[in-house]
């Protein structure tokens, strides 16, 4: 009986402090990297809000906002001249596929959209990444819907071809940006 038990647990041990090593080497070089503006960030930064300097607000309230950060914005980052851009990740075709960072007007418009990264299906959804198509979004500031269609309303959007879900991603996101902006009050 003990020659059956035995080889059992002795690999319960290997892998009980494999574990607990892994865990340990973990918490001793883990480095928090949610306040740091990594380059592909500030590349994405420049290209919405031009050269400057950029700071994450970790803490919303402490830096003067009327709410708390909303669950569904990854970050709020802010230039030294007040401009605010929101990184948002969002699904298209792909769960969370869609990394977005989206600018705005101090009036509460969209300044500007692009892709930090994106994880949608090569040639088609990442046709999303076309500027054509994130110009679209330029100066809207209400509640945005994609048509497959051209646009008949201000409010719409039309998908790129082939990749619907995806647009429907990137508005998702940037409607997100536009509400969460309306409800900070503007920049700070």
């Amino acid at each position: 009986m003990m020659k059956a038990i035995k080889p059992t647990l002795v690999l319960l041990i290997i892998t009980t402090v494999v574990s607990a090593l892994l865990i340990v080497t973990y918490n001793l070089t883990y480095v928090d990297t949610s306040g740091i503006i990594t380059e592909k960030m500030r590349l994405a930064c420049e290209e919405l809000m031009g050269e400057g300097e950029y700071e994450i607000v970790t803490d919303w309230e402490a830096a003067g906002y009327s709410i708390s950060k909303p669950d569904n914005v990854e970050k709020l980052i802010r230039k030294s001249d007040g401009t605010v851009a929101f990184e948002i990740i969002t699904s298209g075709y792909s769960k969370n596929g869609l990394d977005m960072l989206i600018a705005m007007n101090s009036d509460g418009t969209v300044k500007g959209v692009t892709v930090v990264s994106i994880g949608e299906t090569p040639g088609l959804g990442t046709k999303v990444q076309n500027s054509d198509f994130l110009a679209q979004y330029n100066g809207k500031g209400g509640e945005l819907t994609v048509v497959k269609t051209a646009p008949a309303a201000d409010n719409e959007i039309e998908a790129v071809t082939s990749a619907t879900y995806s647009s429907k991603g990137v508005t998702k996101a940037v409607n997100i940006a536009i509400s969460t902006y309306k409800e900070l009050g503007g920049a700070k």
